[in-house]
């Protein structure tokens, strides 16, 4: 072929690709319309929690091939959250991984698998997916949330505390975080803080279930069981079918001996899960209370017979049989206990009392004595409480520092003191800790006319991890022998806001957040011509503050990034 030919030849070769391409485009065009039309389709299922739906619209969309990388790693992550939220954690991995596959760097899919990971209970190779996703955006509020889960998960609560500290200042409106450094701090021994952040939680979502679990958990605490009940019951209007639940406002119900609902709670346990030997073996405590003894021993046998080692099964028969007039058969099933768990405190207070009243008095003070050996704080409540109670504040150990205008702190455990003074003998202050080091007591005042019998008890509460002091102050109702709250004074040497009305107090965090304070009741409220307020206000002299607004509640496509 000449040359003239060969370029006659592919300029109409390349002519012919021209069109071909022409009309091939509309139609390629096209198919990827389509393909983001069934995506977007699956984004207004998923919405809706019609997860089936959005895996078929995703699915359809999947099959297009002209997608990008990027457009195709967005579908995979979408259908994975929709199969996690069908309990799909595993088809939801296959998916997260597919889209990682395609978009390396795609933070949000790394915080999903995460959450995946976690219903697998895999938290330490969720973790990591976290920490990815936060390396990858660092203000990813969810990430550093789900993080601090994943951490509490591994009973690592310090630095789950940091976690979750970290996105509650990232999303300061959002609830989720909240009530994650919520339950940390009851498990860090600060239930005051717990309920901090667990009351802006609920005010944020009134409806938000795992608060209101939590915030019960702070209450049962600090012993507020009346409060704790209510908290239980709006969880439950949830959670049905949470026997957790029901077991804990049943203890609290017997707490304050209202034995009746604490029964009903009970057998919906037992209706719920006919093979809970717990359930059983408090029953029949509640029943052996009522002197109900038949019905006492048929449910201790039947937990027994559900669970052989469960140690406060035999102590709550032991006891039955010592009212029953039966000693020696009491004496049988608290050696029993002890058997199966020789450092039993409640086992060997139980085992004192009988030997009381088989007139063994020296085998008595010797159980008693090793009952207070292992357990100082409970030891002394009696075995018919010791095997459901929640722990009561300490009252006894280690005196630590210098007496502070009458108050005397002493330690009662690793991270647990309490301040007392013996002008005020029913009050047990604690002191939570926020950091490195013991409590120093700073300042200790009375407030006056409206507030009067109001104390303010100031101390330090540790060092901050950049060498600052935290200050804290214990608000005190001497009227009630009973600690109202424990609120932030400074940090790292900034103030807090305090805002004096005339009978309630609102804190604001350096992050803006309030949390007021009700101490007494509501009257009618008079001011001064300045507008200061008629009571001694020797904090700030600020003014009453304004009526705060509810803030928005986020949801909708961003609630799935959670893992709560």
């Amino acid at each position: 072929m000449s040359n003239r030919g060969r370029r006659r030849f592919w300029r109409g070769s390349a002519l012919a690709l021209c069109v071909l391409f022409l009309a091939l485009a509309p139609t390629a065009h096209a198919a990827t319309n389509r393909a983001l039309l069934q995506a977007g389709q699956g984004v207004s299922a998923l919405l809706r929690g019609q997860y089936e739906k959005a895996i078929e619209a995703y699915s359809q969309a999947l099959e297009s091939a002209d997608l990008s990388d990027v457009r195709r790693a967005n579908i995979y992550n979408d259908r994975g959250v929709a199969k996690w939220r069908m309990a799909r954690a595993k088809d939801a991995i296959d998916d997260f991984n597919k889209a990682i596959e395609l978009f390396a760097d795609y933070a949000v899919v790394y915080n999903n698998r995460g959450n995946a990971l976690m219903d697998l209970k895999r938290p330490d190779e969720a973790i990591k997916d976290f920490e990815r996703a936060i390396e990858l955006a660092p203000a990813y509020g969810a990430a550093h949330n789900n993080r601090g889960n994943a951490l509490l998960a591994m009973g690592r609560t310090d630095q789950a505390h940091k976690a979750f500290a970290k996105a509650v200042e990232l999303m300061p409106n959002n609830a989720v975080p909240l009530n994650g450094r919520g339950k940390v701090n009851t498990e860090l021994e600060r239930p005051f803080a717990a309920m901090r952040d667990l009351n802006r939680a609920i005010l944020l979502n009134a409806k938000y279930s795992s608060a209101y679990r939590n915030r019960a958990s702070a209450n049962l605490s600090l012993e507020r069981h009346t409060s704790a009940i209510k908290d239980l019951t709006q969880a439950i209007g949830s959670n049905a079918k949470d026997t957790a639940l029901y077991l804990a406002r049943a203890r609290a119900y017997t707490r304050l001996k209202r034995y009746r609902p604490a029964i009903a709670d009970y057998s919906k346990v037992i209706e719920i899960n006919p093979e809970s030997p717990q359930a059983f073996s408090e029953r029949g405590k509640v029943y052996a209370d009522l002197r109900s003894f038949k019905k006492a021993q048929a449910d201790l046998a039947k937990a027994l017979g559900l669970a052989p080692n469960l140690t406060s099964a035999y102590i709550s028969r032991a006891t039955t049989h010592v009212r029953m007039g039966a000693p020696q058969e009491g004496l049988t099933d608290a050696n029993r206990a002890l058997a199966i768990d020789p450092k039993s405190a409640a086992a060997y207070a139980a085992r004192a009392e009988i030997y009381e009243k088989m007139g063994r008095a020296e085998d008595a003070a010797a159980d008693q004595a090793k009952a207070t050996e292992l357990d100082p704080v409970n030891s002394g409540r009696g075995a018919a409480n010791a095997a459901q109670s929640e722990p009561l504040l300490p009252q006894a150990g280690e005196v630590v520092g210098e007496p502070f205008e009458d108050w005397l702190v002493k330690r009662t455990g690793q991270r647990r003191f309490v301040a007392t003074n013996p002008r005020f003998p029913a009050l047990k202050v604690p002191l939570e800790m926020y950091g490195e080091g013991t409590p120093q007591l700073l300042e200790w005042r009375i407030l006056k006319n409206a507030l009067r019998g109001i104390g303010l008890l100031r101390y330090f509460a540790g060092s901050t991890d950049e060498g600052g002091r935290s200050e804290y102050i214990a608000i005190i109702d001497l009227w009630r022998n009973s600690v109202v709250a424990i609120e932030p004074h400074s940090l790292g040497g900034r103030a807090t806001k305090w805002a004096w009305a005339n009978v309630s107090v609102v804190v604001t965090d350096l992050h803006g957040t309030p949390s007021e304070i009700q101490l007494r009741k509501a009257r009618r409220q008079q001011t001064d011509p300045s507008g200061q307020g008629i009571f001694d206000n020797w904090l700030y002299g600020d003014r009453p503050p304004e009526p705060r607004r509810r803030a928005p509640r986020r949801g909708g496509l961003f609630d799935w990034l959670f893992g709560n």
